[in-house]
């Protein structure tokens, strides 16, 4: 189930427009899932939980490619039955009796609404190798999706603006129906975002997101919704576990897992910097200040000096409305970082990682001459300092720890226990050991879940052995080449 939008849609739930279980032809247990709050617009979209056998067998069990949007050109008539079969124009959806048919009405809009709804559609099923059309496929499997209509048509509540069979897996030949006859024409992203949802809950997202930004959420004003390649939580308006994955789930997953890849190019961000010029002089305390802007929204911004990443920004956990993309991203190098020539580049991405980069040069103090005159490990190459790509695995004798590759490759940690100096990373301690072979996770702050990767004895064969440099030794010459144990790269969420 899907909403349209409104401000004050949490308090216009009232009785009056909640489906009971009078609705001819619906059981209680119908009803109950036909009674969420109102979300955007003050509309309802509901998903209605179907039994296997509620669905036409395809005969071929792959899951069909065309999802066919009908704007139920001078009516569509839908017959009301056990099955849904878009082939046979039957569904379990509408409020009566088997075998009474209902008519839909024409989508109402003019033609550049439609135009604009189905390139709207296209864009957001256009990683996913599946036939967004208004053309009637005819009697191949397919998804059938009515964009059309009211609700009072098929005998349900004047609140709902979509409603569809729903599983956790994907089906064939199922009817969805978003009821655009009752948004108005200045509503496209809305009616695009619920006949995204109503269509994708037959494809096995039996789920609704607690995340303004995707279209199977019941959240609004938060533009244009993709499917998200992000662990979102569930929920309508309030957290809650998943019907089907836990406490999360990923839209963009899904449906590359049902339809594959499309092999479209996918648009990247437009990003530039507007702070500071190119050839500025600047000093410790640079902030780099940059605009960035995809239809995805911005999922990740980078700043790198000299081709290594200082900070990073990404997209907080879950949107909730009211919410708009960032006006600018302001990221900085932390700690004192050396004199000389640099080169500041900004990466942009969206959460499919599509990316794009601008950079200018800069100039800080003075140009360096020497190696001396820089950090561990960098050399002076053309005036600037600079260190080269972290090429350290686990295990690798080091002396500083930018030669590590870390969990996010520039967040390595060179450790030393008084005798030897070598590249580490945080891991699980126990039986959730997640270390690579010759390695344990060492145990350094006594109990705790995590530790570091430390060589393992001869004869480990994977838990840490006394022979293994012990805790209490370890703990107390353990010492961070450059950085103390801070094994995450440091990320601000800054606009």
């Amino acid at each position: 189930m899907r909403v349209i939008l409104a401000s004050l849609c949490a308090v216009l739930c009232t009785a009056a427009l909640i489906p009971t279980a009078a609705a001819e032809g619906r059981d209680d247990t119908a009803a109950e899932e036909l009674s969420p709050p109102l979300g955007p617009a003050g509309k309802q979209l509901i998903m209605v939980p179907e039994p296997d056998e509620s669905f036409a067998a395809g005969g071929d069990p792959t899951i069909s490619k065309i999802l066919y949007v009908n704007r139920c050109v001078g009516g569509c008539q839908v017959y009301k039955g056990s099955i849904n079969n878009a082939l046979t124009n039957t569904s379990t959806i509408p409020a009566g009796n088997d075998g009474q048919l209902f008519t839909i009405s024409e989508f109402q809009h003019d033609q550049a609404t439609w135009d604009t709804l189905m390139q709207c559609l296209r864009d957001i099923f256009l990683p996913y190798d599946v036939m967004v059309t208004d053309v009637d496929p005819g009697m191949v499997p397919h998804h059938e999706a009515i964009a059309a209509g009211a609700p009072s048509e098929v005998n349900l509540p004047s609140s709902i603006g979509g409603i569809a069979p729903s599983g956790c897996e994907p089906r064939n030949n199922a009817i969805s129906f978003s009821f655009l006859n009752t948004y108005p024409a200045n509503q496209v992203l809305e009616m695009c975002a619920t006949v995204g949802q109503e269509s994708s809950h037959s494809y096995g997202l039996g789920d609704h997101l607690y995340d303004c930004t995707d279209p199977m959420t019941y959240l609004g004003n938060c533009g244009q919704k993709f499917f998200r390649n992000k662990l979102m939580p569930c929920g309508e308006f309030a957290l809650r576990d998943c019907n089907c994955t836990g406490t999360r789930q990923n839209s963009h997953v899904k449906l590359l897992s049902v339809f594959g890849p499309s092999g479209a190019t996918i648009p990247s961000p437009t990003v530039s910097i507007v702070y500071p010029a190119e050839g500025a002089a600047v000093a410790n305390d640079l902030e780099v200040i940059s605009e960035a802007d995809d239809p995805r929204t911005v999922f990740r911004v980078e700043l790198y000096l000299n081709d290594w990443l200082w900070d990073t920004y990404v997209e907080d956990d879950s949107i909730t409305p009211p919410w708009s993309p960032p006006a600018n991203y302001r990221l900085r190098p932390s700690g004192t970082w050396p004199d000389g020539n640099y080169e500041v580049k900004i990466v942009a991405y969206n959460d499919l990682g599509a990316s794009s980069a601008a950079t200018i040069n800069v100039t800080k103090g003075s140009a360096c001459t020497s190696a001396d005159q820089c950090l561990a490990g960098q050399t002076c190459e053309s005036g600037g300092c600079r260190w080269a790509a972290p090429t350290g695995q686990i295990g690798d004798a080091c002396t500083y720890d930018q030669f590590c590759v870390g969990p996010n490759t520039y967040d390595g940690t060179c450790a030393s226990d008084g005798n030897q100096s070598i590249c580490t990373r945080e891991c699980f301690t126990g039986v959730n050991d997640d270390c690579p072979d010759g390695t344990a996770c060492l145990d350094t702050s006594g109990g705790a879940v995590t530790g570091v990767c430390w060589p393992a004895a001869a004869d480990d064969p994977g838990c840490c052995s006394t022979s293994a440099p012990s805790r209490a030794g370890l703990l107390a010459q353990l010492t961070m080449v450059g950085l103390v144990v801070g094994f995450l790269l440091r990320r601000r969420r800054r606009a």
